[in-house]
């Protein structure tokens, strides 16, 4: 392995546990990153603004250098407090989407900062934001969507409705945009060219550093890209055959026993 420079992670089932929580150990683990003088980060479908918020919970605000946010959509310097976003989705593509899965049992969101615009605001979707550090505003999208660009649409479904949600999206298709699964009640679609993959080649540039540099974590589709492009790509014992396909390595442990932790103290903090 190449000397690290630059950490970067997914959050959910990677960093945080099953209950949203850092543990103590990927908690020492990033603190001692910035005693070598590693930068750390996360690298998120959420909002930027989101998970900025949730840093002071979470312990680790003295940590984190960046926040890649909206799955390589959105940079944000922390000490510089800078934020850089890329190829946003136009309006119009986005109502097409929503028309083409209007007639199935879902509800799309779009995000706006820490905003989530919503076709229906139920008890379940309103927990799911908050546990998400989101407010949820239930409004028309086809009237909000006229004329703005957003970064992403979420289609949310009932975890056992999903799989109906991706046989729907096989059927679509446009040049202009790409869905894909990020949990198992998520599907998003976002513009073709943003992934994290392409956020870390972003963040190498902004911080003058090399990917083969690097070390990204990550468990799902949407770690994809971001796991194949650094110099070693990590994926958790619990995370999607495809991840774990293209990842330099299978990590023994899952996100709930510090998977990240675990490799960063055995393969870069003792090297």
């Amino acid at each position: 392995m190449h000397t690290v420079t630059l950490v970067a992670t997914d959050l959910d089932g990677t960093f945080l546990n099953s209950q949203k929580q850092v543990s103590d150990l990927n908690r020492e683990a990033i603190s001692a990153l910035k005693h070598k003088g590693i930068l750390f980060g996360i690298a998120s479908g959420r909002p930027v603004e989101t998970v900025h918020a949730m840093l002071n919970q979470w312990g680790i605000q003295d940590s984190v250098s960046f926040i890649m946010g909206m799955n390589g959509g959105v940079i944000y310097d922390i000490r510089r407090r800078t934020k850089e976003e890329y190829h946003l989705l136009d309006g119009k593509v986005v109502l097409d989407i929503i028309h083409f899965y209007q007639d199935m049992d879902v509800i799309f969101h779009v995000l706006v900062g820490d905003i989530r615009y919503t076709s229906k605001s139920t008890p379940e979707t309103r927990a799911h934001a908050k546990l998400f550090g989101e407010t949820e505003i239930e409004i028309d999208l086809e009237s909000f969507l006229q004329d703005r660009a957003v970064n992403k649409l979420i289609i949310y479904s009932d975890p056992a409705y999903q799989p109906k949600v991706i046989e729907r999206s096989k059927s679509f298709r446009r040049y202009d945009c790409i869905g894909f699964s990020t949990a198992n009640n998520l599907f998003e679609y976002c513009d073709p060219v943003i992934n994290k993959g392409y956020g870390i080649e972003k963040l190498c540039k902004h911080f003058g550093v090399n990917l083969e540099n690097c070390v990204a974590f990550g468990d799902e589709a949407n770690d994809i890209q971001m796991l194949e492009k650094v110099g070693m790509g990590v994926c958790m014992k619990n995370g999607c055959d495809a991840a774990k396909a293209v990842a330099n390595v299978v990590s023994e442990y899952t996100n709930d026993e510090s998977a990240l932790g675990h490799f960063l103290i055995e393969h870069v903090l003792n090297d």
